[in-house]
């Protein structure tokens, strides 16, 4: 490190005066010179470029300051002290060095160093800044984990917190001079060969004065062992238009990192865990077979209970209910007298109707509100399911609880033929006021508050909750777009279209004929009309998904395109003018292919303004998990935003060219994108949640439940965005 100057303070101005001058001597004739910098205190096995210029430098100080320190030296180092401090930009020194928050005892940051920079012009002025590396100092193989640089304005008192806690964190103050005539930018790049990282070299991004910026790669180790990787961050002054200098660069920062590679005889994670299943099962096998023999089969989550004719459903006014919802109502609630309806939850997203009833004893006595979901048998098992898994042990109090097991109605009863279940959720409100949607709530006050309150009581359990996650954008967003295809029964021989093919492989257009082959998921739709065929997802890509127009087991069958996905699409925007906007339906294939680096949290999966409830004080509340899943962090939040611009933003402004000005400044969307921007990958690079919201707003198109002109809105904001992300 620098030696600490001695004597007054005019000795201290000369020997700083002559370290800039120098520097930017040794600058001019060495352009590649790296700055006057210590080494990471973690290098202590050999000695690097930076050490030895470094000690040069100072060997040279030393020699020019004791030839020069004499009386008039200083006098004359006095009376130029303030224009060659402006000239060089040198920033004072700190009076106090960050620590990071869970750096190793006794850890410190590294002390200022300042950065060369071309010639300086009167207006030059330095800031001070502070590096902040991030890494992980363990992994096991199989995993991935991400790095983090960031180049931020060091302030006195800074403190350096870790993204994640697990995570080492390494911190050294520099200083950035800003010459008159230059754009300062800057390039982080990572580089080794036990890793397999994205992205791959120079990151450059713009260093606006006094903002942060950062990096952020995703790694994921090719071996075991103790692996290394290198990480370098260099400044770029390049003239501005019009001015006559030649461009400049330095490595302001470079370290070695070191991670170590955990694995388990050289498996991964998941060989080690299937090679310990495969033991358990041989080891435990007589075990196994007598549980399974004198146990019997696993008991199913949907209970049958036949209905209670003496029910007596009260709806409110203009609800009806259908013969087997009646049925299923009698049977959820066998032991009342009576059930009123107050109101329904308008969703209509997945076919289920949403119900706020209250319970009447035979003896006259009301129990309390609670919440009834009627759906689809398998929608309605798995939502159960969901929520054991990520609801129940996970949110807070003021989640909707599921009251007991979902229902069903005996086989032998007419009405079962429907294939319906339904559920029970608890309520959560003041007696005599009923809870709103967030639709309504937003419509009847915009309090833009409430988007805030939704992210504070679930964001910490959730979404904050999150780890690295790279993958095809198609894997997460796939299942918000229309079916892959439409077809209908026909005869005839044509090419086999097999469940085991992948979305991207298609290559088929409406009125061609097909064999449907390998289709093991199949789901009726709820108009009982068509079935949806799910074939086997192959990794890292989504399922083949078609809607068949039959009832038919359409294995083997033979059946005429109707309609592709793009087909379904330019249906929906028919005659929509873009107002000069690029359209997205066009991009559309090759957004879903690409790979983006993200994070992965407990998601909703379908986080509408109906399934978001407004109890009294405000408080908001959840309901239906029946998508609820490990997922893309943003996912939750691009879904909402599709919501609102569909349901509230629609209702408020008539004008499309109103919308695309307004939009960008409406208090809501402002609102939850700030939310977003917090769960980002690289907080400085929304385009992560542009992409998301693209696709969302293309795959809302095709909700029943909205009118023209919202899906012209959603329209025009998936064009905007495909524009911005191109």
């Amino acid at each position: 490190m620098l030696h600490k100057p001695v004597g007054g303070p005019s000795f201290r101005i000369l020997l700083w005066l002559t370290v800039i001058l120098l520097g930017g001597w040794l600058a001019g004739c060495a352009p590649a010179a790296r700055p006057v910098q210590e080494a990471p205190a973690a290098d202590t096995t050999k000695k690097s470029e930076v050490v030895q210029e470094t000690q040069v430098v100072e060997k040279i100080v030393t020699v020019e300051v004791e030839k020069e320190v004499e009386k008039e030296a200083t006098k004359a180092a006095e009376a130029t002290q303030a224009p060659a401090a402006a000239e060089a930009g040198t920033p004072p020194a700190p009076s106090a060095t960050p620590v990071a928050a869970n750096a190793a005892p006794g850890a410190t940051a590294r002390p200022l160093a300042t950065a060369v920079q071309p010639e300086a012009s009167p207006a030059a002025r330095v800031e001070a800044r502070l590096v902040e590396l991030e890494y992980p100092a363990a992994l096991r193989l199989g995993d991935s984990d991400i790095i983090r640089l960031a180049l931020v304005p060091w302030k006195e008192g800074y403190v350096v917190q870790a993204e994640f806690p697990e995570h080492e964190v390494v911190s050294q103050t520099v200083a950035v001079a800003r010459p008159g005539g230059y754009e300062l930018s800057a390039a982080a790049r990572l580089d080794g060969v036990g890793f397999d990282f994205s992205p791959a070299g120079d990151q450059e991004q713009s260093l606006p004065p006094d903002q942060a910026v950062a990096w952020r790669w995703s790694l994921t180790p090719r071996a075991a062992g103790q692996q290394r990787l290198s990480l370098t961050l260099t400044l770029h002054w390049t003239p501005s238009p019009g001015v006559d200098a030649a461009p400049r660069q330095v490595v302001v920062y470079s370290r070695g990192l070191e991670i170590r590679v955990l694995s388990f005889f050289g498996l991964t994670r998941s060989q080690a865990m299937a090679g310990g299943f495969v033991s358990l099962f041989f080891g435990g096998g007589l075990g196994l077979a007598a549980l399974f023999i004198g146990g019997g089969a696993p008991r199913k989550v949907l209970q049958p209970m036949s209905p209670n004719p003496a029910l007596a459903l009260e709806p409110r006014a203009g609800l009806s209910l259908a013969n087997h919802e009646r049925a299923l109502l009698a049977a959820l609630f066998q032991r009342y007298a009576r059930l009123a309806l107050e109101s329904e939850f308008l969703s209509g997203y997945s076919g289920a109707r949403t119900f706020l009833a209250l319970p009447i004893r035979p003896d006259g006595r009301a129990d309390a509100y609670t919440i009834v979901k009627i759906g689809p048998a398998a929608s309605i098992e798995q939502e159960y399911q969901n929520y054991e898994r990520f609801v129940k042990d996970t949110l807070p109090p003021v989640t909707a609880r599921i009251q007991h097991p979902p229902i069903t109605l005996p086989s032998h009863t007419q009405a079962a033929s429907a294939g319906l279940a339904a559920m029970q959720y608890t309520f959560i409100g003041a007696p005599g006021k009923q809870p709103r949607s967030l639709r309504q709530a937003l419509l009847e006050e915009g309090e833009a508050g409430l988007l805030d309150k939704l992210f504070e009581t679930f964001g910490p359990n959730w979404w904050m909750q999150r780890r690295p996650y790279t993958f095809r954008l198609a894997q997460e967003y796939d299942r918000m777009l229309p079916a892959h295809l439409v077809i209908e029964p026909a005869s005839g021989h044509g090419e086999v279209l097999n469940g085991a093919l992948t979305p991207a492989s298609l290559s088929l257009a409406a009125g061609q004929i097909v064999n449907l082959k390998n289709f093991r998921s199949i789901e009726a739709y709820p108009d009982g009309r068509s079935l949806a065929l799910r074939g086997a997802p192959l990794p890292g890509q989504p399922p083949l998904r078609i809607r068949w127009q039959s009832t038919a087991d359409p294995n083997g069958a033979s059946g005429r395109v109707v309609a592709t996905r793009v087909d379904l699409l330019r249906g929906f925007t028919r005659g929509m003018d873009l107002l000069g906007l690029p359209d997205p339906i066009e991009r559309l294939p090759a957004l879903l292919n690409e790979t983006l680096s993200g994070t992965q949290s407990a998601i909703h999966g379908d986080l509408n303004l109906e399934n978001i409830l407004v109890g009294p004080g405000g408080f908001v509340w959840l309901i239906d998990f029946a998508q609820t899943r490990d997922g893309h962090t943003l996912y939750d939040f691009a879904h909402l935003q599709a919501d609102l611009i569909a349901h509230v933003l629609a209702a408020q402004i008539a004008d499309p060219r109103a919308y695309l000005e307004a939009s960008a400044a409406h208090p809501l969307l402002t609102t939850l994108e700030a939310i977003a921007a917090r769960c980002l990958f690289n907080p400085g690079q929304p385009r992560e949640y542009h992409l998301a919201l693209c696709l969302t707003c293309l795959g809302a198109l095709k909700y029943a439940n909205l009118d023209t002109y919202a899906r012209y809105l959603l329209y025009l904001t998936a064009a905007r965005l495909g524009r911005v992300v191109s």
